[in-house]
């Protein structure tokens, strides 16, 4: 092509600009008809096409949020290093835009590996921009083409209307359609940018990442991206209709309005001051089963059967996955939460133990003392035992059912600790990794930069070849994942995951 950043698209050309690294960046480009009016709250429709040159070198507004209910405003404000940078300033219902980043290349005719990210936020916040989503530095790691798009959040992305009439037919698991519509997108123009529409994968973290467990169910998914990689998410987090019609009718109730039609003319900014007063907050209480939150429904069209189960059966078998959680997922969590987040006695952590399918809670709390020391503390024996409820234990059953149904995937551990050990390998330090910016906390040292290079050395690997360049996971097998972190002689050996002691023999090996 004469001109780089000029690139035809199937709705239009679009005008890209250079960045300093020497890739390219196509920031901005329409992948739906804006979702406002008589489209709030119905499926992604294509967008319009246009004439002439379109300047892709800006970036459209983040999706509409409000306060995450996960999230206290306060602990909001405050810099928790979950994100290279969680600040959001420019919103909209008009959102649903995606970026194009390059790489450099040396050859004009060099076909790349494609790498979809989406985002995490606890399925109330995010931007598939930077410094939310920095798709230039995951490029020039990976020296794959990333493509990074908006999908709706909160209520605007996650109400279930589908149950509340004829007339909302389609209208559930919004956000997952969004993030459909944005992959067939890629299908149908990422050639022209050099990408490889027969090599694309997808790569999230967090709602991220159980937004690609729940893709892996979507028959509208299928054929979509060719390779997985979850990060801190699995197929685990799904909500029945009957739990998120009740939601709906919460939230109409809250608005008070008299007819869910109403909902198309409601002031956005209503929906979204009210949305988390009708879902849960605590990261335990919203997240194990019976929770309440935004996320995934199995309405039986978009989802006809439960992510995991699906995969159990042999859905994604050619889909090999990338499965990753950190060592101390939660802590993060509990630091936001403060007292909040201590049990108010050994009785409280037992209930949330059987809601988990824990069945002898009493040994279980004993066998976590004895993996943290000894520690008698209830916020920690609760951080530690909601790390493996909410993310290792599911994402090492995932791995397995994969494997068990004649699939491929590899599983790995982040044990890096770039904060610091008080804050641990935290949920969302592998951004940090990921997006290159362990400076900005102080941890571009040699052995967090070590960390990095074989994490990122991972996900380029296995975006190429569908290989991270370890063993698949075997669950019985000794050394079955590659740990990440650590002093740079150790950073890839291999461990037991789940570890091999007494609490993992008292969880059960299967979800209940």
């Amino acid at each position: 092509m004469a001109d780089a950043l000029l690139i035809d698209t199937t709705t239009g050309t679009v005008r890209g600009y250079a960045l300093l690294d020497g890739g390219h960046l196509f920031a901005g480009i329409p992948f739906a008809a804006p979702p406002v009016g008589e489209l709030r709250f119905r499926p992604p429709q294509p967008p319009q096409p246009w004439q002439g040159v379109r300047q892709a070198d800006s970036f459209a507004p983040a999706p509409a949020q409000g306060t995450s209910a996960l999230m206290p405003e306060a602990s909001q404000k405050s810099s928790f290093p979950s994100f290279p940078t969680a600040e959001i300033r420019a919103t909209s219902e008009d959102c649903l835009y995606l970026n194009v980043w390059t790489p450099t290349t040396t050859a004009e005719d060099a076909i790349r590996p494609v790498i979809v990210w989406i985002y995490g936020g606890g399925y109330e916040a995010g931007s598939a921009a930077p410094p939310y989503s920095d798709g230039a530095a995951l490029a020039r790691q990976t020296g794959a083409v990333v493509v990074a798009a908006n999908y709706r959040l909160g209520a605007l992305g996650f109400l279930h209307l589908a149950d509340l009439g004829s007339q909302w037919a389609g209208s559930t698991n919004l956000a997952l359609q969004d993030q459909m519509a944005a992959l067939r997108w890629v299908r149908d123009n990422i050639a022209a940018f050099g990408g490889d529409p027969g090599n694309i994968t997808v790569a999230g973290q967090s709602a991220g990442a159980f937004s690609i467990g729940a893709l892996l169910a979507a028959p509208a998914a299928a054929g979509l991206f060719h390779k997985a990689i979850l990060q801190s998410g699995s197929t685990s987090r799904i909500f029945d209709r009957a739990t998120a019609t009740t939601i709906a009718e919460e939230l109409i109730t809250a608005l008070r309005l008299d007819d869910p039609e109403d909902l198309l003319t409601v002031a956005c900014q209503r929906i979204l001051d009210v949305q988390s007063a009708v879902v849960t907050g605590d990261i335990g209480q919203r997240n194990l089963p019976g929770g309440r939150s935004w996320g995934a429904v199995l309405d039986g069209s978009v989802l006809p059967v439960a992510p995991h189960q699906a995969v159990a059966d042999g859905a994604a078998t050619g889909i090999p996955l990338l499965v990753g959680a950190t060592r101390d997922e939660v802590r993060v969590f509990q630091m936001i939460g403060g007292d909040s987040f201590r049990p108010e006695d050994e009785t409280a952590l037992y209930r949330e133990m059987r809601r988990a399918g824990i069945t002898e809670p009493e040994k279980l709390l004993d066998a976590y003392r004895r993996r943290t020391a000894g520690s008698d503390d209830l916020s920690t024996l609760r951080c530690t035992f909601l790390t493996d409820a909410l993310y290792r234990i599911p994402a090492t059953r995932l791995a397995q059912a994969q494997v068990e149904a004649g699939g491929r995937a590899y599983h790995y551990l982040l044990v890096d600790e770039p904060c610091g050990p008080a804050m641990g390998a935290f949920h969302g330090a592998d951004l940090l990794h990921v997006f290159d910016k362990l400076s900005i906390v102080g941890a571009d040292t040699p052995e967090h930069l070590t960390a990095r290079d074989t994490l990122v050395g991972a996900w380029a690997a296995f975006a190429a070849t569908g290989s991270p360049g370890w063993p698949l996971y075997a669950p019985e097998a000794a050394g079955n994942s590659r740990a990440i972190g650590g002093s740079p002689a150790d950073a890839g050996r291999m461990i037991d995951e789940p570890p091999a002691d007494d609490v993992s023999a008292l969880w059960p090996t299967r979800p209940s």
